[in-house]
């Protein structure tokens, strides 16, 4: 029987300048078709992990509970930071807070009516906590599952990057076509993995940005499809976040071990957690005390920009904390080799080596102007057809705008649904 669907495509990383009739001509077809929103912006930090857990759940992190791609957890005297991208974390993290993500997601949501399906080609932590309770169906090279966490029988042979994206999109066209869900997410792993590994506007991007076009394009057809079987289809087409071209690799850590902050490199009083441009410093034992001196050494560095006490954190939709401190890392005015703007220096912990493979790539993280803005279209009831929002739309208001068009309740949401009904 014919229902509402909230079809949405994740192209990871992608930026809004990109979208043109030469670069992607689907997704400017698509922006003719429905409502291009022009002043889209990310979280803090503009990273995959924490995004998806806020487009699945309409809330900032504070709201929802995962900070970053790296989280720091309080150990005696200190903190030990773990990677959110590995599975081995979920159950760290569950131990530790006593719950996985504190709002529900959308595939919560839509369990009673017909349920969530994900296709998912990004690292597993950010397949995981975009709907942390199983109540959807994953499709995920290391995390398939149907509703309950009940494991699937078929293997998702989909690795990261162009390979992968074209395999899973096949998959979700099929669930499309077979069984339509009240929720159906793609999330592309691309531009964002060939951003990582080249200069932004090199031919290598342009390249995978056509290919995550052509799968937008296929995606854009089956809604097409959906609508003359009588569905009422909402089309979301958008990023998670931007990327900006790295100008230099900074050991964050190992500069304060240099510094005489830590008593030794290994130490936990003293953890970064790297969220790619940005990133936070935590705290701990008689470290606690220094707090104050290390913010004012790090506002003499030349790599770092803003610095952030914990206790300011919640302004940014962030998790507070009075043990901690938040560097965004330095931005710099003009273009990378490719006239694209939107430089920054890039946090790691300790390795003095990744600057040589680091440098002119893509990054994000931060608070830099392309990083955090990511890309929308909305092509459905409720968005005019050639339309530009100008105002600020975030990706927390994602979720708000799939549960109105599903006329669902629009609660425990930081976020706000952005149509405009008759």
């Amino acid at each position: 029987m014919p229902h509402p669907i909230v079809v949405t495509v994740i192209c990871d990383g992608h930026r809004p300048d990109f979208v043109s009739d030469e670069t992607t001509p689907h997704m400017a077809r698509l922006r003719r078709a429905g409502t291009w929103f022009a002043n889209h912006r990310g979280i803090f930090p503009s990273a995959t992990r924490a995004s998806s857990a806020s487009i699945a759940t309409g809330s900032w992190p504070r709201s929802h509970g995962l900070r970053g791609n790296t989280v720091a957890l309080p150990v005696v005297d200190g903190h030990e930071v773990h990677d959110a991208g590995k599975p081995a974390f979920y159950d760290t993290y569950r131990d530790h807070f006593g719950r996985l993500l504190a709002r529900r997601s959308l595939a919560e949501r839509v369990a009673p009516l017909n349920g969530a399906v994900l296709c998912s080609n990004v690292s597993p932590g950010a397949a995981f906590f975009h709907d942390s309770y199983g109540h959807g169906t994953l499709l995920h090279r290391e995390l398939s599952y149907a509703p309950g966490r009940q494991p699937l029988k078929e293997t998702i042979d989909a690795p990261p990057g162009s390979i992968g994206d074209a395999l899973l999109t096949d998959r979700f066209l099929a669930e499309l076509a077979s069984n339509p869900p009240s929720i159906a997410t793609l999330w592309l792993s691309e531009p964002d993995k060939t951003m990582h590994a080249f200069p932004l506007g090199s031919p290598e991007h342009l390249l995978a940005l056509r290919a995550v076009d052509d799968h937008v394009g296929a995606v854009g057809e089956a809604v097409e499809r959906l609508r003359d079987n009588g569905h009422d289809v909402l089309l979301l087409i958008g990023s998670d976040h931007g990327h900006e071209s790295v100008t230099e690799t900074v050991p964050v850590e190992r500069r304060l071990f240099e510094a005489g902050f830590k008593s030794s490199l290994e130490s936990s009083e003293i953890a970064v957690a790297p969220q790619g441009s940005s990133a936070f410093i935590h705290f701990g034992g008689s470290a606690l005390s220094r707090r104050a001196e290390v913010a004012s050494w790090l506002g003499e560095q030349p790599w770092a920009g803003r610095i952030i006490s914990g206790e300011d954190l919640a302004e940014l939709g962030q998790i507070p904390g009075d043990d901690l401190l938040a560097v965004d890392m330095a931005k710099s005015s003009g273009s990378n080799s490719n006239g694209v703007p939107g430089l920054t220096a890039m946090a790691v912990r300790f390795s003095e080596q990744e600057d040589a493979t680091r440098r002119d790539r893509g990054m994000h993280g931060g608070l830099g102007a392309y990083e955090t803005q990511p890309t929308l279209i909305a092509v459905g009831r409720g968005f005019e057809a050639g339309a530009s929002y100008t105002r600020t739309s975030r990706i927390i208001d994602i979720a708000p705008m799939a549960l109105a068009h599903l006329e669902l309740p629009l609660d425990e949401l930081d976020g706000t649904a952005l149509q405009k009904w008759p």
